[in-house]
């Protein structure tokens, strides 16, 4: 990201440097944490000079494990939910025709693999609100210098067609009005302004969601996911070699020719007095397996992320105070990352109602609440209780909120409305009290 003062104008020599310095400083660290995500390590580039050798190369990918942890702990679909006292029937249909839960759980990864995530709002050919997920290697925004840090401007790049060997690219600038498209000379870098365009939305149009000093999670674990490839991709090597053990004939006097015919049979004819024995390398097993063992521990120390497949969190595991208590660690990690992901999805929701103020009034994004739900097991007896404990005390909405396998409160409420609407159709209603009623008067009579 970067810093303008509010009197200072972007022109098109400053978007310039902002772009080269974003492409040599900012870039590369980006690329860096995706690739370790997607499983291209350091370990791919190992060679030995001696290409007998074996050279494995075995990725035990602690990164994407430790990403897709948090993202499954905090933004399962389903589990973030929208909630309001007021009617935001509208806000909702927006947020379904965007598939708003797969959108969020694809946010929170992009932020935890990047450090950052973008997602982009526009109008579709139809007029509807979109929004979109954007490369973070491909944009950055723009802040003023004030005590808010207001998002004055939002940078986007992409390829003008991936096929071109020039590797020219499209620069379009959002600022609170318009959109301005640019393109780039790659052998040059200058810009050069083609058109611009309103954008309808009544502020930048870019929702940008980092998680603290911009850092991946795993970002303080990467220099002990290379130890643990290449600790692990060496012991391979050591077996494979292994594999080739030499056969050493003692007191024995032979030529090639009897060496190759007695390897194609498979049968050694040994003179008196000769030995024949396997020189193998002695393994050491333990010393390794210590050590990979001390690496996997750390990684999950420091990243705060229990091993969910180890029997040490799975063992002797009954209740769900004993998982929390589990949690604990990610949870307090977790719980910033959430503080922050609410802030990018209701400055998500303000935009929305921005660009349909009329329908929905300026304001309503404030009173919409957002929920975040942890995706742990529950006991599911013990919830039940709880809810039936709290009835009349607390809204339907918050007790609906707590069973895992209501994703939508709003839809369950109405749902429920609906049914007892068709009973009271189908049954009559008051229909019991009316046949009291009628009892008691003929008693009366």
């Amino acid at each position: 990201m970067f810093y303008l003062s509010k009197d200072k104008e972007l022109t098109t020599e400053l978007l310039q440097k902002m772009i080269k310095k974003f492409k040599s400083d900012i870039m590369p660290k980006l690329e860096k944490s995706k690739k370790y995500y997607d499983g291209i390590q350091a370990i791919l580039e190992k060679t030995y000079t001696d290409k007998s050798k074996p050279c494995n190369k075995t990725i035990t990918n602690y990164c994407k494990n430790i990403a897709d942890s948090y993202c499954g702990y905090l933004a399962s679909p389903g589990f973030i939910s929208y909630r309001s006292e007021q009617d935001i029937e509208d806000v909702m249909d927006i947020l379904r025709y965007n598939d708003f839960q797969a959108e969020d759980s694809d946010f929170l990864l992009d932020a935890l693999t990047y450090g950052v995530a973008a997602e982009l709002m526009f109008t579709d050919k139809d007029g509807k609100v979109r929004f979109k997920l954007i490369n973070p290697t491909q944009c950055f925004g723009i802040y003023d210098d004030s005590l808010e840090g207001d998002l004055t401007h939002f940078v986007r790049m992409y390829p003008v067609d991936e096929w071109d060997d020039l590797d020219n690219w499209n620069v379009d600038v959002y600022d609170n009005y318009i959109i301005k498209h640019y393109r780039t000379d790659n052998a040059t870098g200058i810009l050069t302004f083609i058109s611009e365009e309103f954008h309808f939305f009544n502020q930048c149009p870019a929702n940008i969601f980092a998680l603290p000093d911009n850092k991946s999670i795993f970002e303080c674990i990467m220099s002990l996911q290379d130890a643990s490839n290449e600790l692990l991709s060496s012991e391979i090597d050591d077996y494979s070699a292994f594999c080739d053990a030499y056969l050493t004939l003692t007191g024995l006097d032979a030529e090639s020719d009897d060496i190759a015919a007695m390897k194609e049979n498979r049968v050694l004819i040994l003179p008196e007095g000769a030995q024949a024995s396997w020189l193998t390398k002695a393994a050491s097993d333990a010393q390794v397996e210590n050590i990979l063992k001390r690496i996997h521990d750390s990684i999950y120390r420091i990243a705060a992320c229990p091993d969910f497949s180890s029997e040490s969190f799975v063992g002797g595991v009954s209740s769900g105070i004993a998982i929390k208590y589990r949690l604990t660690g990610m949870e307090t990690r977790a719980a910033k990352i959430e503080a922050e992901m609410k802030k990018a999805l209701q400055r998500r929701i303000e935009i929305i109602t921005g660009i349909a103020s009329l329908k929905l009034g300026e304001e309503v994004f404030r009173d919409i609440q957002i929920e975040f739900k942890r995706n742990i097991p529950e006991d599911q007896t013990a919830v039940i209780a709880m809810i039936n404990s709290l009835k009349g005390s607390v809204s339907d909405a918050t007790l609906l909120s707590q069973l895992d396998f209501i994703q939508d409160v709003n839809a369950e409420l109405e749902a429920v409305e609906a049914q007892k609407k068709a009973n009271m159709e189908t049954f009559g209603f008051g229909l019991v009290n009316d046949t009291e009623d009628e009892e008691d008067g003929s008693e009366d009579e």
